[in-house]
């Protein structure tokens, strides 16, 4: 092919990218807030574990501020839970997308009657309500609720998406027109230079500081890299007018010569893709503290088509000849930043940090088994190859049932779950096989979960790695109430239920009055209910039961009054 060939070819790619993404017409919706439109975070940035999906809309630090549909439609899901979105609405509209607006406190006054009527029907205060297109239908500026702080929300803040409401697909919200003023383009920081032919959690990459120009951004000198092949990470930043904050950048184009060589763009991503972000990044960088490296080019395995790769290769080749790359770095807003950089290639390798044991291929079913351990990661668990070993710990003290398996390298991040199964210390005939849990510690953060036997383990599924350890929980939670001796409870306040357990994991919680579900609202180990029609003037029977993610139950039964 011709380089005029492959220029018209990368044209075209571009050309119908860019209709794909752009077929919505960016004035159609309003903001939803009846403030100065200002945003805490915008589409794509890097976070845990995951793309961020949204806008978060900034409420000035205030809760209760009324949100408005942004244009016409209807309320078509209503979506409750403790963490995650807390209490969340969406509405869909006509045009094909669909808005979704989380961590609310309050609906408008019929989806609550709504939703509520449902989580009695369902007898479950966690729901995910799918709506009829004729039962809460909403005009463009009609209010549909206020701002909170609800679910996993570190502040008050509206978390606001737009989807593709066929797939579900969520698109980049500053390509939307909000009004928001934005001249202020990327600001690029460093490069990380890698060894194609070396694993990205097998070497340290070469890092190279970038200098602001009138030109725009370059390293001090060549760069010299000890390899031929080389994938790039990029370290930049946006920010926008009359804003503070830093945001995530919206894409990065790589050339050579004019031509086109790799990029990526942070558009029209899916729930079922978010987790992939550890693929994007310097994954092993950020676990030590580091910051957000994003590369250029995607790892061995990755499964996302965020970026663009004409002439399907995962890196560039270097020579001893000095070769000279062009980068562009993109908001949404269209401001751009261009870096420039000259490398070449010494040929002279630099050593890898291989640990020991059974290597990790991605993109194939991989199985780690010994005498006490088996686990069985899938073709998807992995972005790279590395080598899995764990350490063991030898423990049995009181419920404790084996010893604790620390799985290294501790910093490879997972894509799937994989299934681990741990061979007891103690004989099977000394355990009850049904109050067996597997315990998950890594930096303070602790999961439990059953654990269910096979033949001579117990197993259970874990999407990330730490110290794993079989332990045997045949206790019960402990229950108790605000409610006074007396059974009496006060006009207008709520009856709140504590409930205690060893391992911090209730599994189900229930509560009814005289034998009928009533709504208890999580809120960590308190659940709280606020007097309705159920709860009638009069003596009543309140009984709870609750389980512990063992199977171990409790119930509590109170006489009360109003």
């Amino acid at each position: 092919m011709t380089g005029r060939a492959f220029l018209m070819l990368n044209f075209i790619l571009f050309i119908s990218f860019a209709q794909a993404q752009n077929k919505f017409d960016p004035h159609y919706f309003s903001y939803p807030l009846g403030i100065k439109a200002k945003f805490n975070a915008n589409f794509g940035e890097m976070r845990p574990n995951h793309f961020h999906m949204g806008l978060d809309l900034s409420t000035e630090s205030r809760q209760n501020l009324p949100i408005y549909a942004p244009a016409d439609g209807f309320i078509s899901r209503i979506k409750i839970e403790e963490g995650g979105f807390g209490r969340a609405l969406y509405v869909q509209h006509p045009n094909g997308l669909t808005t979704l607006y989380a961590h609310m406190n309050r609906f408008i006054p019929a989806a609550e009657q709504y939703l509520r009527s449902n989580q009695y029907e369902q007898k479950s205060w966690k729901i995910d309500l799918n709506v009829p297109s004729d039962i809460l239908p909403v005009k463009k500026g009609d209010m549909i609720g206020y701002s909170g702080n609800t679910g996993a929300s570190a502040g008050p803040h509206v978390h606001f998406e737009i989807r593709d409401t066929k797939n579900e697909n969520c698109y980049n919200g500053l390509k939307f027109d909000f009004n928001v003023p934005d001249n202020i383009p990327p600001t690029l920081i460093r490069l990380a230079f890698y060894d194609r032919d070396k694993s990205i959690y097998e070497q340290t990459p070469i890092m190279v500081p970038l200098i602001k120009t009138a030109l725009g951004y370059n390293p001090a000198s060549v760069i010299e890299l000890p390899f031929t092949k080389a994938f790039i990470g990029v370290l930049a930043l946006d920010r926008i007018n009359g804003a503070a904050n830093q945001y995530g950048i919206y894409k990065a184009i790589l050339s050579k010569d004019q031509e086109f060589i790799t990029s990526f763009e942070m558009e029209n991503i899916g729930y079922d893709k978010t987790r992939f972000q550890n693929g994007h990044i310097d994954y092993l960088m950020r676990f030590k503290g580091g910051p957000y490296f994003q590369m250029l080019f995607p790892p061995t395995y990755y499964n996302v088509d965020m970026y663009i790769l004409p002439a399907a290769k995962k890196f560039i080749e270097l020579t001893p000849a000095e070769q000279t790359y062009d980068l562009e770095v993109q908001d949404a807003a269209g401001n751009r930043t261009n870096a420039s950089f000259t490398v070449l290639s010494t040929g002279v390798s630099q050593p890898s940090f291989v640990s020991p044991g059974q290597r990790i291929i991605p993109g194939n079913v991989n199985v780690f088994e010994d005498e006490m351990l088996r686990i069985v990661f899938n073709e998807d668990a992995f972005y790279d190859a590395f080598n899995f070993n764990y350490q063991a710990m030898y423990q049995v003290m009181g419920d404790q049932l084996s010893s604790i398996y620390q799985l290294l390298p501790e910093y490879i991040p997972v894509q799937s779950y994989f299934k681990i199964a741990i061979k007891p210390n103690k004989p099977m005939v000394l355990i009850n096989s049904d109050r067996v849990v597997m315990k998950r510690i890594f930096r303070g953060k602790v999961e439990v979960k059953k654990a269910l036997k096979e033949k001579d383990m117990f197993s259970a599924a874990f999407r990330d790695f730490g110290n794993f350890q079989l332990l045997e929980d045949q206790a019960a939670p402990t229950i108790s109430a605000n409610i006074p001796a007396s059974g009496i409870v006060p006009a207008g306040r709520n009856i709140v239920v504590s409930v205690s357990d060893n391992y911090h994991v209730i599994n189900n919680f229930k509560a009814t009055i005289d034998g009928k579900w009533v709504m208890f609202s999580p809120a960590g180990n308190r659940f709280s209910y606020y007097p309705d029609e159920h709860f009638t003037p009069g003596e009543h029977k309140l009984e709870v039961v609750v389980y512990d993610e063992a199977g171990n139950q409790a119930s509590k039964v109170w006489m009360i009054k109003h």
